[in-house]
């Protein structure tokens, strides 16, 4: 072989052109969301858009990223040792980011947390209150979500770490389950069912109450919790329980709800019952599965865990 087929090969084998910037973003937000789709809502760009990146990516790579499937793309271990790589880059841009900041705010740090909004009334502002107590100095992010709407958040960078009563479904989201909370029925002092000591399927035979989609969290409990009895068919539908414990203030009739959202104020003007069959809901906290929990989260969830536990049951009765 001459000297100059030897170059020609050389050259041929080793000079592949090098990978953008934008390539590597594009790589990066499909492992994140586990989808060309959920990669285009990320970026804010169209799905065609980022399979001609991915496309013309692994064209100058010679070899695949993905392994397609009719529903999902699954890394190859070229992939993955690929991301590892791309992750040290942004958790290095990340550290510089928040040691610029800190360095005008005197060491804050910040967390961001996501969570349903019957959790936020008292669970979540109790764990936070705890964990100031032992870090002073830390900042939160707060935002309600319903339990569909989390891995949005994840997607968008707006989250280190959710808790909500169902975990979302996602291939690169963790969730563990840090305890139960009762679910109760609340209503008006003046409703029917308010001078039962408890309340049963029976009861809504002809009652007026509020009620949750089939898909949700509580609607799947009261699927199972009414059974073979058929309800009257609820007189609103609402997605959280927070917003059916107001109407249930205004007189719209009774609700289920978790045990979490019956707050000392709310107590004051309507009245708790227990069910019958008992029924509960889990607590649920969502992570990234693709990079470590970061250490305010980590501690966040400890204070969190504590808080669930130390939960006293349920008070039942007229209001206070």
């Amino acid at each position: 072989m001459t000297q100059g087929g030897l170059a020609s090969r050389v050259a041929d084998a080793g000079q592949r052109p090098p990978l953008n910037l934008r390539q590597i973003e594009v790589f990066r937000a499909i492992m994140l969301s586990g989808s060309i789709s959920g990669a285009g809502r990320m970026l804010h760009v169209s799905q065609p858009a980022v399979s001609r990146v991915l496309s013309l990516m692994e064209s100058r790579l010679r070899y695949a990223l993905f392994d397609r499937s009719r529903s999902r793309l699954t890394p190859t271990a070229e992939a993955r040792r690929l991301y590892a790589e791309v992750e040290q880059v942004y958790s290095g841009i990340h550290r510089v980011n928040e040691l610029a900041s800190s360095l005008g705010e005197s060491g804050a740090g910040m967390l961001r947390v996501v969570s349903s909004a019957s959790f936020g009334q008292r669970m979540i502002p109790c764990a936070l209150r705890e964990l100031r107590a032992l870090r002073e100095q830390v900042r939160v992010d707060y935002r309600s979500a319903t339990f569909d709407e989390l891995a949005g958040h994840f997607l968008g960078g707006h989250a280190d770490i959710a808790v909500s009563m169902q975990p979302p479904d996602h291939p690169n989201l963790v969730a563990v389950e840090l305890g139960r909370v009762d679910v109760v029925c609340i209503m008006p002092p003046d409703h029917a069912l308010a001078t039962r000591p408890a309340v049963r399927p029976e009861d809504f035979a002809s009652v007026a109450w509020v009620g949750y989609p089939a898909a949700t969290p509580l609607g799947k409990v009261l699927a199972a919790f009414f059974g073979a009895t058929a309800p009257q068919p609820a007189a609103v539908e609402v997605h959280s329980p927070v917003t059916a414990a107001a109407f249930v203030q205004q007189g719209l009739g009774a609700a289920f709800v978790d045990a979490w959202c019956v707050d000392p104020d709310l107590r004051r003007s309507i009245v708790v019952r227990p069910i019958e069959p008992a029924a509960q809901t889990g607590i649920w906290a969502t992570y990234s599965a693709l990079q470590p929990l970061p250490l305010m989260a980590r501690r966040f969830l400890e204070v969190l865990r504590k808080v669930i536990e130390d939960e006293p049951a349920p008070v039942f009765g007229l209001p206070s």
